[in-house]
């Protein structure tokens, strides 16, 4: 009886070690979608193409974190989304808030602007922070990246959800980013037309306050030594080096990252596959906010962490993202110095570099994970040979399995540490579900581990809701 219940004891202290590992490899900071939910081909919009046809693998069909805001009030309460009276705004995928900004002539009037310096110092520290606005007194700039994310790439003039941030000027607004090369300029965003430039500290340009943690920006690269590098901040998986074909157009770029292959040997191919078969055949072309993501904006020359191949990485890379405004240019990023710029996808050919992962739903990827574990995802739905615990504790579709089954394809299955997490749980899974069987006791302990783990980190910790 004393082995026996020892065996049991170190069966979920096992459960529940991979359930926790899970969770340490849970995306830190997601990235929010684009917002872009139409599909262009050269010219204008077009009705969204199925796999195999041309334009296929643009931004709007691979959803990921869909932008989510919320209504506070001046105590930072939750309002419904229909109130025409609000203080600021959470970002529910970032966990950001935003200031909001009003037409009443006061310290929040959209019509104000500010030098570089005067932003920080007079209007956010000598202002919001010694007033406590909202109730906090850490209220700071933006960086570029979140300054830039929170741009809606389905609209113009502005380029931002005015259901939210009312009052938004089509113009320039400030990050706290200074540029890398030139120490006199910093990082705007052109709400007007959703574009990543540079301005003069001493000039006025328009302000939006944010506060809420930030996201690591260096040492958030690991190189998996088979030509792929994976984001831990993001739990996305890049190819290593820009495409090592030459430039190419914006539609050839969609169908070179929806044919590339990664095999098992560690060869990239747009071909079939050799005999020691697939390894990844789910990359595509990332959208704006997914190649931004990779500026390093401590650097130039190119702005890139040093972790990817940089022979070719200093120059454009095509994004999935049609510039809605001109739906003959789609967005790309000059890896030189980081900015972010419309550009015509067929007369002006750019480099590529494909990514996985990272999608939430209306996807469907296939990943071989190992000889005998193969996991086809089709949204959150997802069919296996191996008996799963999670499905026998709370059944097939219930939301627990569900939260649990997109970490194991969106998160686990991208990075070779999360594949070996998904290997020892179904090489476990079975002896585990055969005890459950046997001691409702030991059920119960299980239980009582997954719930604990999915009420501490919640749907939001694992969804990025």
């Amino acid at each position: 009886m004393r082995t026996k219940k020892g065996g049991r004891i170190v069966l979920v202290t096992l459960f529940a070690l991979l359930f926790l590992s899970s969770i340490a490899l849970a995306v830190d900071c997601p990235l929010p979608d684009t917002g872009q939910t139409k599909c262009y081909n050269l010219t204008g919009e077009i009705t969204c193409p199925q796999p195999g046809e041309d334009f296929y693998g643009q931004d709007a069909q691979y959803p990921c974190n869909p932008q989510s805001y919320t209504k506070l009030d001046a105590n930072g309460d939750d309002l419904p989304d229909n109130e025409t009276e609000w203080v600021m705004v959470r970002d529910n995928v970032t966990g950001l808030i935003w200031e909001n900004k009003t037409d009443d002539g006061s310290i929040h009037d959209k019509d104000n602007t500010y030098d570089w310096d005067f932003a920080q110092v007079d209007f956010i520290i000598a202002t919001l922070n010694l007033q406590g606005f909202g109730g906090y007194n850490d209220w700071r700039l933006p960086t570029i990246k979140e300054l830039s994310f929170i741009v809606d790439s389905s609209l113009v003039d502005p380029t931002i959800n005015t259901d939210y941030f009312s009052n938004t000027v089509s113009s320039y607004y400030w990050s706290s980013t200074t540029s890398a090369w030139l120490p006199y300029v910093a990082w705007i965003v052109d709400f007007g037309s959703g574009y990543v430039y540079c301005g003069r500290k001493p000039d006025g340009y328009y302000v939006r306050a944010v506060r809420g943690g930030q996201c690591r920006e260096v040492d958030n690269f690991i190189d998996n030594g088979n030509g792929t590098v994976t984001d831990t901040d993001t739990s996305l998986m890049w190819q290593k080096a820009a495409n090592l074909g030459g430039a190419y157009t914006w539609q050839q770029a969609l169908f070179y990252c929806e044919n590339l292959i990664l095999n098992n040997d560690g060869e990239w191919t747009n071909a079939t596959p050799n005999a020691s078969g697939v390894k990844y055949d789910d990359w595509r072309l990332p959208n704006r906010n997914e190649l931004q993501s990779l500026v390093d904006y401590e650097r130039y020359k190119p702005s890139i962490d040093p972790i990817f191949n940089l022979d070719l990485g200093s120059n454009l890379d095509w994004s999935s993202t049609t510039y809605a405004d001109d739906p003959l240019s789609a967005w790309g990023v000059t890896f030189y110095y980081g900015f972010v710029n419309g550009y015509n996808k067929s007369g002006y050919p750019c480099l590529m570099r494909a990514v996985r992962g990272g999608l939430t739903e209306s996807s469907t990827t296939t990943t071989t994970i190992s000889a005998s574990t193969t996991t086809t995802i089709t949204g959150s739905t997802t069919t296996t040979v191996q008996p799963c615990p999670t499905e026998q504790i709370y059944g097939e579709y219930s939301e627990p399995t569900e939260l649990l089954r997109y970490l194991r394809d969106n998160v686990l299955s991208i990075t070779p540490e999360g594949q070996e997490i998904i290997r020892l749980y179904y090489e476990w899974s079975l002896v585990i579900v055969e005890v459950m069987n046997e001691d409702e006791g030991f059920k119960a302990q299980v239980k009582e581990m997954i719930d604990g783990i999915v009420n501490v980190f919640g749907k939001r910790k694992i969804l990025g809701e």
